[in-house]
């Protein structure tokens, strides 16, 4: 007995022993002074792999290896231990600034192959690039993002080296790294993506704030799901003296005073939204600015783990609802009664106390730190009983057509984003020809006073209709012409997903970021008559009923 015992008591000091041996990471080994470049993440996920070979190097199929400079997208991958997992993505880092979900993630791998969660282990099959924005990842400079607490060696910018933000490049795809995370969809195929920030600096009394995805013109209910998940996990961790809320900011009057607080998380280019567009949940996180770095990792881990673990305990319940969300959109398509809508805009979800403060400040005006850039002495905290606007109703619904015909000027440029997307493309020839062609008559436009993403963007208002539009164009559509067009059916998988991209009153698709804009948009040095418009529409059931307009869900999950 006695023998058993000492080898019990050795068995526990072995495995404390390969506990403290495990590879540290770049904030552990620094005391909170540095943040992780992107040879750093690589050395340390290579020093994993010798504890735990599960740990693997993964590369999309068809995907870029580098960016545009020459860096490398790396990601990893842990396969579950068990059958039929769930699967996750986790993007750090896509905000270069916003650097604390990148350790946090190296942190949270580390804990997974140690055995510290069976549960997530078993039932989750994950992959995660912690420094998804390269280029910014090893742009370190105290300068940027100076009034968060930051480590010593400073953060990265927030664009890529070509000025364009990442977040918002979704739909275009016009970086490497958005190219890479298409194919990462299209190889990995997760069931929910997780995509990790750090507020801009609403001053309020939460740790981090959350959002579903909120793409405009998903399926409702899987919407409504993965507010509900994001309900479940807020809940559990206010019991662990965890506050967290839905992203947002408080919105002031004329006199800077707060009067609600609102989301504005709605675009279908922001990569925790574009997933409900593909009929897959999205979780976006935004870490409270102003608590120190070392604070905002640590609650990153909290959060994910909270998050991962729901979502280990929930695998048949979230596959369900994923596949039933697909068999929704296919069964509208195949009775022709598909309708989608344009816009969304916010309600009301409740009324909510929330915590509003201000910061002692030094003779210098700036506001008083502690060693580990704490900001101290809040000058005053007031709470504000508000009205909440973080869900959204869907407005301005269309009937969606058969499919769509892409001329084949634009076939080299379309087709590669379209194929991207997963969306299936097909000769014209084959598109249905008892079906009438539409043309897009347009009734209003605005063009961007100025570039955004490099982009002057062109948003167009418009119906489809028979009829030729009776202004003069130098071009007219000829039978070869639509023998020779890309058809694009909407009964498909991606169906969705092509409206969103081809219509060109679409929020966020190829028109509005200027694919098209050579044949759209005409300036006054140019002579001769308008080229013909490039998208066609086949076939649309203009008789359909309108859809009732998104529901939305309160904090307790009622309806």
């Amino acid at each position: 007995m006695i023998m058993n015992t000492r080898a019990i008591l050795f068995l526990f000091a072995a495995t404390g022993l390969m506990a403290q041996i495990w590879p540290k990471t770049v904030v552990e080994s620094t005391n909170y002074e540095r943040t992780s470049t992107v040879a750093e993440i690589r050395s340390h996920m290579d020093a994993l792999i010798k504890f735990a070979p599960a740990l693997t190097e993964y590369h999309p199929q068809n995907a870029p290896k580098t960016t545009e400079t020459g860096k490398p997208i790396l990601a990893w991958r842990i396969p579950a231990t068990g059958k039929n997992p769930v699967k996750v993505y986790i993007n750090a880092n896509i905000h270069a600034g916003e650097v604390e979900g990148k350790e946090a993630v190296q942190l949270i791998v580390r804990e997974i192959l140690q055995g510290k969660h069976p549960a997530i282990r078993q039932n989750i099959d994950l992959v995660f690039c912690p420094a998804y924005n390269a280029d910014g990842t090893d742009a370190l400079d105290p300068r940027h993002r100076a009034h968060q607490p930051n480590p010593k060696s400073g953060v990265g910018p927030r664009e890529n080296m070509f000025g364009l933000d990442l977040n918002r490049d979704i739909m275009k795809a016009a970086a490497a790294n958005t190219r890479w995370m298409l194919a990462m969809y299209r190889d990995f195929d997760p069931d929910c993506t997780i995509d990790l920030h750090s507020t801009n600096g609403s001053r309020h009394g939460f740790y981090l704030t959350h959002a579903p995805s909120q793409g405009t013109g998903g399926d409702t209910e899987l919407a409504l799901f993965n507010r509900r998940m994001l309900l479940e996990i807020r809940k559990k961790l206010e019991t662990k003296g965890f506050p967290t809320y839905d992203y947002g900011n408080f919105r002031m009057d004329s006199n800077r005073q707060p009067v609600k607080w609102e989301t504005d998380s709605l675009g279908q280019n922001i990569v925790s939204n574009y997933p409900l567009l593909e009929n897959r949940l999205g979780v976006l996180v935004e870490t409270f600015v102003y608590r120190s770095y070392e604070d905002r990792v640590q609650d990153n881990v909290k959060f994910i783990l909270e998050t991962l673990g729901w979502i280990a305990g929930n695998v048949g319940e979230i596959q369900r609802e994923r596949r039933q969300a697909q068999e929704r959109w296919l069964e509208a398509c195949s009775k022709d009664a598909v309708r989608l809508p344009l816009n969304a805009k916010l309600v009301e979800t409740e009324t909510r106390t929330f915590e509003s403060f201000e910061f002692a400040m030094d003779e210098q005006g700036k506001p008083l730190r502690d060693e580990k850039g704490r900001y101290t002495g809040k000058k005053t905290t007031r709470q504000l009983t508000l009205p909440s606007f973080v869900t959204f109703e869907w407005t301005d619904y269309v009937a969606a057509p058969v499919g769509y015909l892409v001329d084949r000027v634009y076939a080299d440029r379309i087709r590669p984003v379209l194929e991207a997307h997963g969306v299936k493309v097909i000769s014209g020839t084959q598109r249905p020809k008892s079906e009438a062609l539409l043309y897009f008559h347009e009734t209003d436009r605005k063009i961007s006073a100025g570039a955004f993403q490099g982009v002057f963007t062109l948003s167009l208002s418009g119906a489809w209709k028979p009829e030729l539009h009776p202004k003069r164009v130098a071009y007219s559509w000829m039978p070869e012409d639509l023998d020779n067009a890309l058809y694009i059916p909407i009964n498909q998988p991606m169906g969705r997903l092509a409206f969103y991209l081809l219509d060109p009153r679409a929020p966020d698709g190829l028109v509005f970021w200027g694919f098209f804009s050579s044949s759209f948009v005409r300036g006054p040095g140019m002579w001769g008559e308008d080229p013909k418009c490039p998208i066609l529409a086949v076939g649309i059931n203009a008789s359909l009923p309108p859809n009732e307009i998104n529901t939305k869900v309160t904090d307790n999950g009622e309806e």
